[in-house]
């Protein structure tokens, strides 16, 4: 092992001189998520009473499987609430930072040929993947401690110093862990994109694992996942340190097993060998937009199916959604009930209300999720340029209109078929589980369709910062957290209507409780075309820009 770590320090300050940006603004925003979510909660569930009775909506099999056991049920602080329904999902996005972050220093590295480069210089044989998770743990250091003290300084019920420096550590922990569960695939995997492919799965797999565990009452399966063991230390109740420990431990064997794999293969190939590909292209590869298609389909048809699924898991609860919503006048106002329709409600259309109002939630919910791969998409050919793969196309007799249209024209397809597919997961489970089903499959694709010009209008802006700014497209992701934030948590905040206003979202009808308005929606569509055209105008004007 003598000088396989050589001159790590210098690649530890160039890999985070990298990051200033990329890491800046995921660390801002899961901080500035994680703080401002807690006042506002106990602002919602300030009384005692209200928390023990969203503790029982949650407590049963199938939100527990959703969402984690709840814990300190006796004394239900609000940082016991917030522990119980927060960690898991932020956890879940910090898993997400550290597999773009490793396989962005390690696999995407080799694929361009920098690390050939780097080993040139008098570096060690190991000092790359050294580099890149000695930076993973100082960057979820600092979001640990970030949201920590953020957490403490609200000086929330229930949420003290300890308590939520744990709760920032437990955070922290489940980074690394998937920092090396990232770094091990970029040894098995021969490509970035197969090693995102597969850390995702183990992500995935891992939540699974977490809720099968969950559901069955088992702690010992719960615990075979990372999620599932950062929520056995019951912060903000009784906080275990001992998951903690586990976490780290688990990050450090299987970061030593990647070091290893790494020590022993050759530059540039992967444990897994790449499958062969033709020995000439097929009619699919002749085109612009047969090549789009060819590089995004087995990323589409993986959401089209998760999508589907998650349709389905939220379908078969609809059912039962009125005993979970209970009584609570503060739950039926955070899935969108207004205050004025709680007061005059009747036993009569309660059931109704409560299931129109909770499908026309997850519907925005659901959405939202839908534009992270029809976004992926539309950025693909900023990808492809970056990589320098564009310039091998373009210089042949392609023009770069044709080609930037083959990938914005799959986003924009995308974005119908994947609605199409979450809206058919909902109403096929709902129809499995109800005894009737409450809505129509008509009405349900109606309610998401209506919210295609909105995810229009960032495909358009996405290319519109693609074609005058190629070097800032990470701005989408911005515009796009911005968009979540305002839906997701802009009615819990009572956030001013400006603010709501600058979403598309905010301007789509909610059905079916409200009318089908469509003015709002030609509007969005022109919007979006505009931005769409003028993204072109300026991609076919300027020259390509790798870096």
């Amino acid at each position: 092992m003598h000088g396989n770590f050589d001159n790590t320090l210098k690649l530890v300050r160039l890999v985070l001189r990298r990051e200033r940006f990329n890491s800046s603004v995921w660390i801002i925003v899961l901080t500035l998520f994680s703080v401002i979510l807690a006042p506002g909660m106990h602002e919602m569930f300030s009384d005692m009473g209200t928390r023990t009775q969203i503790a029982a909506i949650y407590d049963n099999p199938i939100m527990v499987a959703m969402m984690g056991p709840v814990y300190g049920l006796d004394n239900f602080t609000t940082g016991a609430m917030y522990g119980g329904m927060m960690l898991l999902w932020v956890a879940i996005a910090v898993g997400v930072m550290n597999i773009f972050l490793v396989t962005r220093h390690t696999r995407t590295d080799e694929e361009r040929g920098q690390i050939e480069v780097v080993r040139s210089l008098p570096v060690g044989r190991l000092a790359t993947i050294n580099a890149a998770m000695i930076s993973a743990l100082l960057i979820n250091g600092v979001l640990a401690l970030l949201i920590g003290l953020g957490l403490a300084a609200t000086g929330t019920d229930g949420m003290g110093l300890g308590s939520s420096l744990l709760y920032g550590a437990l955070v922290g922990a489940v980074g690394l862990v998937f920092a090396a569960i990232t770094a091990l695939c970029c040894q098995l995997s021969s490509s970035s994109g197969g090693a995102i492919g597969m850390s995702m799965g183990v992500l995935g797999l891992a939540y699974m694992i977490r809720a099968a565990g969950d559901a069955q009452g088992s702690d010992l399966i719960a615990c075979m996942s990372p999620f599932g063991l950062a929520q056995r230390s019951q912060v903000y109740v009784n906080d275990y340190l001992w998951p903690l420990l586990v976490l780290l431990a688990l990050a450090c064997v299987i970061a030593a097993i990647a070091f290893k794999l790494n020590s022993i293969r050759d530059l540039g190939q992967g444990f897994l060998a790449a499958k062969p590909g033709r020995r000439g292209a097929g009619p699919l590869l002749r085109s612009p937009f047969g090549l789009a298609v060819r590089l995004l389909a087995k990323m589409l048809i993986i959401w089209f199916v998760v999508m589907l699924m998650l349709g389905a898991s939220y379908g078969s609860v609809i059912a039962d959604i009125g005993a979970f919503v209970g009584d609570s006048p503060e739950y039926l106002q955070v899935i969108g009930i207004p205050a004025e329709v709680v007061a005059t409600m009747t036993d009569a259309d309660k059931s109704k209300i409560i299931v129109d109002y909770f499908a026309a939630f997850i519907t925005v919910m659901m959405t939202l999720v839908c534009l992270v791969p029809v976004l992926n998409a539309a950025m693909r050919v900023r990808s492809e340029e970056r990589e320098g793969r564009s310039e091998h196309i373009l210089s042949r007799v392609v023009s770069n209109t044709s080609y930037m249209a083959g990938y914005v024209a799959i986003a924009y397809i995308a974005s119908v078929l994947i609605q199409f597919a979450t809206a058919a997961g909902l109403y096929l489970a709902t129809d499995a589980m109800a005894e009737a089903n409450p809505f129509t499959f008509g009405g349900l694709v109606s309610a998401f369709f209506a919210y295609l010009p909105a995810m229009w209008v960032l495909i358009g802006v996405a290319v519109l910062i693609i074609g005058l700014f190629p070097k800032a497209t990470g701005a989408i992701w911005a515009v796009y957290g911005f968009v979540a934030f305002t839906s997701f948590i802009g009615g819990m905040l009572k956030l001013p209507d400006w603010v709501n206003w600058l979403s598309p979202m905010y301007h789509v009808p909610r059905l079916p409780m409200e009318e089908m308005a469509y003015p709002p929606l030609v509007v969005m569509t022109v919007i979006a075309l505009v931005l769409t055209a003028l993204g072109f105008v300026f991609y076919k004007r300027r020259d390509l820009a790798p870096a």
